[in-house]
């Protein structure tokens, strides 16, 4: 037992010198490589509120588009009262765009990109999902990472990490319609058979 005392000692000293190397190596490793390391957390992140949204969801959903052909919903969600979309969008940059203009405009750095306004796509999923659902609540988002910054502001159907509406959490505080529950459960068959 006196021993003891003496034998941790000893090996402490044998191995303290790489020790002290790997942990130091360890920690120069995170400090070269902490952006890597926090977009690595903040893409976790995301996924993780993607996947958390409503109360129920399905991704890579096909949709018929009324004129036999189909497009791919990237999320439905089941909600107490309805079904939405979210539509992931990335675009890293500072995002300037309105409701209702043609182009918004993605800027990375000193560099402008125009691209088709979002919107207007997901009115026309949204459509043709309601179409589809008669008679019960269809609206749509679409979801913007934590690349993207909106220095003027943005639509509200346009939602990112910091901002989920309520609409969206996933809590069980009330009850699915019953109207609501029979179209999700119909979703889910035809899929089932396809």
């Amino acid at each position: 037992m006196h021993n003891f005392p003496q034998v941790v000692t000893q090996l402490l000293n044998t191995y303290i010198l790489p020790i002290i190397l790997v942990i130091t190596a360890i920690a120069y490793l995170i400090y070269i490589n902490r952006r890597k390391i926090n977009l690595i957390w903040m893409g976790f992140k995301t996924r993780y509120c993607l996947n958390h949204l409503g109360l129920e969801q399905i991704s890579n959903l096909n949709c018929p588009d009324g004129l036999d052909h189909e497009f791919i919903i990237d999320r439905i969600l089941l909600r107490h009262d309805g079904i939405s979309l979210v539509v992931h969008k990335k675009y890293p940059g500072k995002i300037f765009c309105a409701e209702n203009i043609d182009d918004w405009t993605q800027m990375l750095g000193r560099k402008s990109y125009r691209f088709k306004n979002p919107l207007y796509e997901l009115d026309y999923q949204v459509n043709a999902v309601s179409a589809c659902l008669p008679n019960i609540p269809v609206n749509g988002f679409l979801f913007f990472d934590h690349l993207s910054e909106f220095p003027r502001g943005h639509p509200d159907r346009i939602i990112h990490p910091q901002n989920i509406p309520e609409e969206l959490s996933r809590n069980n505080r009330h009850q699915v319609e019953v109207a609501v529950m029979s179209a999700w459960k119909n979703i889910q068959q035809t899929l089932q058979n396809r």
